[in-house]
């Protein structure tokens, strides 16, 4: 009977060691976006100031939170970067932050809110759990992407200018390593 209570306390013991909140580490993680430009290209661009916490349990994760600065718009342009800094996208000094707020999963869809210039409009994120380890410093790490897609049309970007100009599809690619607090 002390065997079996044993046996128990260590099952549950070891279920709790598996959950735990981690921090995105920004020097790891990498959010990126593309676009297609004239029906012919990509446009390709990155966020360079994110943060994000994720309550994992094992390999899954049970909720995800995370907040993109606007202003840090990178595509590797100036002058792009500054359009899309101004009202026909972004308008970052009315809209500081893009949020992303987990409302469930199903498989490998993880179901959110993303807002974007107060617009608030339900997207599915493919989700890979890339794996767990323990760090040189000998905190417990995760990592996993997310994948999907969004449309310009839905958060209001560029009203005026054509899907032959601009696609109307957004892809996002976001990839994480994530330190447990």
């Amino acid at each position: 009977m002390k065997k079996l209570k044993f046996s128990l306390a260590l099952a549950l013991l070891a279920t709790f060691a598996n959950a735990a909140v981690y921090e995105l580490d920004p020097i790891h993680s990498s959010t990126s976006f593309k676009i297609k430009h004239l029906s012919i290209s990509n446009v390709v661009g990155s966020f360079k100031s994110f943060k994000a916490t994720a309550d994992m349990d094992g390999e899954k994760l049970k909720s995800l939170s995370a907040t993109i600065k606007t202003d840090s718009i990178f595509t590797d342009n100036d002058a792009r970067d500054k359009h899309l800094r101004s009202a026909d996208f972004f308008e970052v000094e009315k809209y500081p932050e893009i949020k992303f707020e987990m409302t469930g999963i199903s498989g490998d869809d993880i179901k959110g809110n993303l807002t974007i210039k107060n617009v608030t409009k339900p997207v599915i994120l493919e989700y890979e759990f890339g794996g767990k380890t323990v760090g040189q410093d000998g905190k417990a790490k995760v990592g996993f992407s997310l994948e999907g897609e969004i449309k310009r049309s839905d958060f209001d970007f560029a009203p005026s200018t054509s899907t032959v100009t601009l696609g109307d599809k957004i892809k996002i690619d976001i990839e994480v390593e994530a330190v447990a607090k």
